[in-house]
């Protein structure tokens, strides 16, 4: 039920509009990022020494069956991808964004672990060790805030998610029928999501599950883009992304089962959305229109050229 709800709000905003949807996220992480501050700050002078010891309890081995299922707390950069159309200089801002919200990210959740485990020590492997850092750093009030805290990267992550959607089916379609692509994606999400929460509802479906297999088509959307970028980029860059395939590779190899389901979800993607050459040779093909005066056919400029995302390839 605290799922539905919290679908239904998501899915309210998304209808009201993309001011109302900045105005939310805006707050909502700001809410976030104050509570882990909090968490973290507050529980520091409880940290101990003797709770690194022993360092990976459960050896390498423990450290690599966790790793791929804690991805599902770092992705997300490529839901906001389409919406870098909004920016008015992409090649100067974007780095500058991206660059920021990887600083950001990386020191918070830095911060939030060293303390998970300086601080609770053994009982780090509770269900919810957010609420145990704020039960520290406050008091009582602590599982309430670690309560507000998960609404609030819920309601975020999944607006985030809903927007980025709406974007790239839009522009796909070339910018026309915005209210009409918006709605329609709303609508499959809501439909997906209503039997997913039925099947979880009727047990058919465990918490694992349902983190498991979007972790392994997350890794696989990674894992293409980087072996892209190995192939078109060069350099030190080339190199670095080499490095970072390699890894998601076995993060995406020690996702198990679930790796089979993302490779059977992108061989029929890759079925269904193969493009046909003719067609892409006609598309290019110049158009021409009759000069009465010329008594003969002149091509006509198709202007810039542009990509799936309805930009131009030549400037923003």
């Amino acid at each position: 039920m605290a799922a539905l709800c919290l679908l239904v709000l998501v899915l309210a905003v998304r209808l009201g509009g993309v001011r109302t949807g900045t105005g939310l996220q805006l707050a909502l992480v700001a809410v976030l990022v104050t509570l882990v501050v909090v968490a973290v700050a507050g529980a520091a002078p409880g940290a101990r020494a003797a709770h690194w010891t022993p360092f990976a309890p459960d050896g390498w081995a423990g450290v690599a069956r966790a790793a791929s299922p804690l991805m599902l707390a770092f992705v997300g950069w490529e839901a906001v991808a389409p919406l870098t159309a909004r920016l008015r200089d992409p090649r100067r801002q974007l780095p500058r964004v991206v660059g920021t919200a990887f600083a950001v990210t990386a020191l918070l959740y830095l911060g939030l672990a060293v303390a998970t485990v300086a601080v609770l020590g053994p009982r780090a492997g509770g269900p919810v060790p957010l609420a145990g850092l704020l039960r520290v750093a406050i008091g009582g009030y602590g599982p309430v805030l670690a309560a507000a805290a998960a609404v609030a990267l819920t309601l975020a992550a999944t607006h985030a998610y809903l927007t980025g959607a709406t974007a790239l089916a839009t522009a796909l379609a070339g910018g026309a029928g915005t209210r009409r692509g918006t709605a329609g994606v709303l609508a499959a999400v809501a439909a997906t999501s209503a039997l997913l929460l039925g099947a979880a509802w009727a047990g058919l479906v465990t918490t694992a599950q349902l983190v498991a297999v979007p972790t392994a088509l997350f890794l696989l959307v990674y894992l293409g883009c980087l072996a892209a970028a190995v192939r078109l980029l060069t350099g030190a860059v080339r190199l670095a992304a080499g490095a970072a395939c390699a890894v998601v590779a076995l993060l995406l190899a020690g996702s198990g089962w679930a790796a089979l389901v993302a490779a059977g979800v992108a061989v029929v993607a890759g079925t269904r959305g193969r493009p046909d050459p003719s067609a892409r040779v006609r598309s290019r093909a110049p158009e021409s229109r009759h000069n009465p005066e010329a008594g003969r056919s002149e091509p006509v400029d198709p202007g810039p050229a542009s990509d799936v995302c309805g930009q131009s390839v030549t400037g923003p």
